[in-house]
């Protein structure tokens, strides 16, 4: 008992330690430990890094790409091993290519690993794209990031092939086997996972705002878990200290796993939404409590006394608070503009992600609770609700990552929003679906084994026959996502994130008083704009203070329609809300095209609450709006057009 509070001791020193100087600085020793941080990233392993690319995003992509690799193959395995569920004899005609089938462990084996893997490498290169984001735009060394994602699946692949060679040329027992598959699952890929935080420390260090973002906060503690859990799990062997490895168990896993979905999720629904986080005080709940207590995911027997047993079913209990105060606090979000949330599919995925993880929460901790501190009796339902939580709400998030973190890291468009829409609802479906079937099929199992009845698998085949039919949807979901991440990633049409210097705008006329040239290329001025500084610009039709090139229109604007009661509602709506017209345009740009069309710029005035216009309405509107007739509306239009009815009501009064 005394090893677990020693190590909870040490591990909150250290990373209380770290989190305040992240916030504070250090000093005049920031640039020193930066240059230090940068060398190990990019020198270290002696040339190696060179190899790799260093392109803004390549990193994070690297990430994403092997998670869904191994997704992929987590994906096909899961299915096989609910199949075999239901027909132990289903894969016997693999002998004829050397496969000696157990009695299912192997393939269960196989599915933790790649499952796990996959979804950590996805998940971080989701959290990877938000502190890149929140950081200069980039990570501190892509190159070394897009190294360490190869690292990463080598020891992945290291831990499911070395036990067979070696349990071939020596007589390993189970426990040698699983000692080496944990050195190279755990221990040896925590060193990846520090040179990961390395790079992310370096990178938020560079951020633009003095508040560190939830996001990156998740991010943090998620690998600092892994880091310091996975070396819990190796010296606890070594010392043979069971009650150390159960708790390095915990850290590696559920810890690192649940604060991953939140890194990703508060990164990429507030942003669909184009609002801020709903609560900041749930956010810190959610924050703190997760470290604090015990989630009811991947749990196992804890062997200890009363008084540690007891402590656990408390912390489990309140392990229900930060998880229900991070997904309600995300689907309020959503809920800010649902509209939003609804047409981009990753952000879709993120918030039904959240809609199901209580739901899990609830099932794991009541079945858990029976592994932890009962008799066990519960152990496959148990078992089922991991499986169906880390398919389910860890599938979801790897469409959020797919869908809205993979185009930010490449500055490409998704593919398909489409097909992406469609993983969403059959992932969502086969999760939920398959794990009801399978919870079922494990009770009545359960129910006929306590009867002492002979029939078990005839009765209890038709849920796992149901389970594995239900799942296979789900897979092929998995699989339709990673074609989509091919897709986006080979042909995925390239979005210029950067500010234009050339502009439609010929004289833009400004008020006295302060700006930034970033806020006026923001603007759509370009660098050949001419600016009239404290001069007012007349014109037949009254003042304007955007003189329009021909190529933008070939006619002059006298005067701007009388049809503009919407137009100058929403002037007041930008004026109250204390939003530029730069910030309104991109959270309205649902596609991040740099276009508006007839129905973006509906749901934006009805998610205002400004007016909720009919189809020939908003048609009307728009030809109001679109000065060059191309069926949409850019930037300069839409800022032509709000600053005239502004200039003209101040001409009124």
């Amino acid at each position: 008992m005394y090893a677990v509070f020693i190590s909870l001791i040490f591990f909150f020193t250290v990373v209380g330690f770290a989190t305040f100087y992240v916030q504070r600085g250090i000093g005049n020793m920031a640039e020193p430990m930066r240059q230090f941080g940068l060398f190990l990233l990019n020198k270290a392993p002696a040339g190696i890094v060179d190899l790799f690319n260093d392109d803004k995003g390549s990193g994070s992509k690297t990430w994403m790409n092997f998670g869904m690799i191994w997704l992929t193959f987590a994906a096909i395995g899961t299915f096989l091993a609910l199949w075999h569920d239901y027909d132990a004899s289903a894969l016997n005609s693999l002998a004829s290519i050397g496969w000696e089938y157990d009695d299912g462990s192997a393939l269960n084996t196989f599915v933790d690993v790649t499952l796990m893997t996959g979804l950590m490498s996805i998940l971080i290169g989701g959290g990877l794209v938000a502190a890149a984001r929140a950081g200069a735009g980039r990570l501190a060394s892509e190159a070394n990031a897009s190294l360490t994602a190869i690292l990463f699946s080598v020891l992945t692949i290291s831990s499911l092939i070395l036990p067979i060679i070696l349990g071939l040329l020596f007589d390993l027992s189970a426990a040698n086997e699983a000692f080496i598959r944990d050195l190279f699952m755990h221990t040896l890929r925590s060193f990846i996972v520090m040179a990961v935080m390395i790079n992310v420390l370096l990178t938020v260090s560079q951020r633009k705002s003095e508040v560190v973002s939830a996001s990156n906060w998740f991010m943090f503690m998620a690998l600092a878990s892994f880091i310091f859990g996975s070396q819990f799990r190796f010296f606890g062997e070594l010392a043979n200290s069971t009650q150390t490895v159960w708790l390095g168990e915990r850290m590696s896993q559920s810890w690192t796993i649940i604060a991953l979905i939140f890194a990703v999720a508060y990164h990429v629904v507030p942003r669909a939404a184009s609002r801020p986080i709903w609560s900041d005080s749930m956010t810190k709940a959610s924050l703190l409590l997760l470290f604090f207590t015990l989630p009811p995911f991947m749990l196992s027997s804890a062997d200890a006394g009363i008084l540690l047993e007891n402590l656990g079913a408390i912390l489990m209990t309140l392990a229900l608070l930060p998880i229900l105060a991070g997904s309600v606090n995300i689907m309020m979000t959503s809920l800010g503009n649902a509209t939003g949330v609804v047409s981009r599919p990753g952000a879709l995925a993120a918030t039904l992600a959240m809609v199901f993880f209580p739901l899990y929460a609830i099932g794991g901790y009541f079945t858990s609770l029976d592994v932890f501190i009962g008799l066990g009796a519960l152990n496959d339902m148990a078992e089922t609700v991991d499986i169906g939580f880390m398919w389910t709400v860890g599938g979801l998030m790897a469409v959020a990552c797919v869908a809205e973190s993979y185009p930010l890291a490449g500055d490409r468009q998704l593919a398909s929003p489409s097909s992406a829409s469609l993983s969403t609802m059959m992932i969502a479906f086969g999760g939920v679906t398959s794990t009801v079937a399978k919870l079922m099929g494990d009770f009545t199992e359960k129910a006929l084994l306590d009867s002492g009845s002979e029939e078990v698998v005839m009765t209890d085949g038709g849920f796992s026959l149901t389970a594995a039919v239900l799942f296979y949807i789900g897979s092929i979901g998995i699989i339709l996502l990673f074609l989509n991440l091919i897709r986006t990633s080979v042909g995925g049409m390239k979005v210029d994130t950067s500010v234009s210097t050339t502009s439609d705008i010929s004289r833009y006329s400004m008020q006295l008083g302060e700006s930034s040239i970033r806020k006026l290329l923001q603007r759509g001025v370009g660098v050949d704009t001419i600016l009239v500084v404290g001069a007012d610009v007349e014109d037949d039709g009254g003042m304007t203070i955007i003189d329009v090139s021909s190529t933008l229109h070939n006619d002059e604007i006298d005067e701007f329609p009388v049809e503009k009661n919407e137009l100058e509602m929403l002037s007041d709506y930008l004026a109250k809300k204390e939003m530029s017209i730069f910030e309104f345009f991109r959270s309205i740009d649902l596609d991040d095209s740099g276009l508006i069309d007839g129905y973006e710029l509906q749901q934006a005035l009805r998610s205002a609450e400004i007016a909720d216009l009919p189809p020939w309405d908003v048609s009307k509107l728009m030809k109001f709006v679109d000065l060059d007739g191309d069926g949409r509306v850019n930037l300069p239009e839409l800022d032509i057009a709000i600053t005239r009815i502004r200039t003209g009501a101040t001409e009124e009064e």
